[in-house]
C-alpha cells in the first residue's frame, strides 16, 4: 500500500529547494514535536487513566486544527476525498494508540522509542502475508537481526517482563499499519485535512473509553493536554507532509533520532534512563531496519524502472 511522492511545489521549496531536504528537515522536526507530545502524555499518564488522556488528546487536537482549517479554507476545503480510507486508519490507529499510552507510564521514553524502531519488521510481514510480496534473504537476516535486537531490549527469562513491554510490541504493527494508510491518505489529502480527519476519528474512537475512565482535569492537567494537543497535532502535520514528499523507507532512518531526544528528555526531566541493553539492542534494531529501509527503496527504483531485484 504505497502513494507516489509528490513534487509539487509548497511553502518550503524556496527556502529548501531539494524535495529530499524538505522530506528530511520536516521529519526531523516532526520527531521532536512527538518527543514533546510523548513527555506530555507520560506526565498526564502517570495521574490519570492513559485512555482518557488519549481522548482528551484528540479532542484538543480537533479544538486546534478544526478552527483554523475552517478559517483558512471554509467547509469545503476540510472535506476529505475518501473518508473509508480515514476510518480504515482508524482501525489501527486506535488499538495501536491506546496500548502506546498505556505503556507510556511504564516504560522510559528511550525505552519505547527503541522498541517503536521496530515498526519496519512488521510492514516487512504485512507486505509478505497481505500483499503477497517476494521478500529475499538478505531481507529476511535483516528482519531477524532487528528481531533480535529487540529481544536484547526485553531479554525474556532473564528480567522481569515488564508489561509496558507488552503493550509496546502490541502496538508497534498496529502503529506501523496506520502509517502505511496515512502515506496513501497523504497522496489524496492535504496534510492538515489528513490531521483533522485523524482527529476527528481518534476522538470518536477512544470517546467510549474516555467516558468510562472520566474524571476532572486540574488546571495543570488542562495545560497538558493543551500541550499534547498541540505538539501531536503539529507533528502528525509535519510528517504527513514528509509523506507527501518521500517514501516512508527513505525517512525511516530520521526516525531513530527519536531515541535521542527521548534519552536526553528522560535524564533532563526525569533523572533516569533506560539501561544499557536498550541502547545496545536499539543499535542493532537501527542497523537492520536501515538495511531493510534501503532494500525497499530499490525495490521501489526497480518497480518503476520495470524491472525485478
Amino acid at each position: 500500500m504505497s502513494a507516489p511522492a509528490l513534487d509539487a511545489p509548497d511553502s518550503l521549496s524556496r527556502l529548501i529547494p531539494s524535495r529530499v531536504a524538505r522530506g528530511f528537515f520536516l521529519a526531523v522536526v516532526a520527531g521532536l514535536f512527538f518527543n514533546f507530545l510523548n513527555i506530555s502524555a507520560k506526565e498526564l499518564a502517570s495521574e490519570m487513566p492513559p485512555l482518557l488522556v488519549s481522548w482528551g488528546r484528540w479532542i484538543v487536537a480537533v479544538g486546534l486544527i478544526g478552527p483554523y482549517l475552517l478559517w483558512r479554507v471554509g467547509p469545503s476545503g476540510m472535506r476529505t476525498r475518501d473518508l473509508k480510507l480515514h476510518c480504515l486508519r482508524g482501525l489501527f490507529h486506535t488499538p495501536g494508540y491506546g496500548l502506546w499510552y498505556e505503556a507510556v507510564a511504564w516504560l522510559p521514553l528511550a525505552t519505547m522509542a527503541a522498541l517503536g524502531f521496530t515498526g519496519p519488521i512488521f510492514v516487512t510481514l504485512g507486505a509478505v502475508l497481505f500483499l503477497r510480496e517476494t521478500v529475499h534473504w538478505r531481507r529476511w537476516v535483516a528482519v531477524g537481526l532487528a528481531f533480535f535486537g529487540m529481544l536484547v531490549i526485553v531479554r525474556p527469562g532473564f528480567v522481569t517482563l515488564n508489561p509496558g513491554m507488552i503493550m509496546m510490541l502490541v502496538a508497534v504493527p498496529l502503529i506501523a499499519g496506520s502509517n502505511l494508510v496515512a502515506k496513501v491518505a497523504a497522496g489524496r489529502d492535504r496534510p492538515e485535512v489528513v490531521v483533522l480527519w485523524q482527529s476527528i476519528v481518534g476522538v470518536i474512537c477512544f470517546a467510549p473509553f474516555g467516558l468510562w475512565f472520566w474524571q476532572m482535569p486540574t488546571v495543570d492537567q488542562c495545560l497538558w493536554f493543551l500541550a499534547s494537543g498541540f505538539f501531536g497535532t503539529v507533528g502528525y502535520f509535519f510528517i504527513t507532509w514528509a509523506y507527501r514528499l518521500l517514501d516512508i523507507s527513505a525517512l525511516q532512518p530520521i526516525t531513530f533520532l527519536g531515541i535521542v531526544w527521548a534519552a536526553l528528555s528522560d535524564v533532563l526531566l526525569w533523572g533516569k534512563t533506560s539501561d544499557g541493553w536498550t541502547f545496545v539492542g536499539a543499535a542493532i534494531i537501527v542497523g537492520a531496519t536501515s538495511y531493510i529501509a534501503h532494500r525497499e527503496a530499490k525495490a521501489g527504483k526497480a518497480t518503476a524502472g520495470g524491472t525485478k531485484t
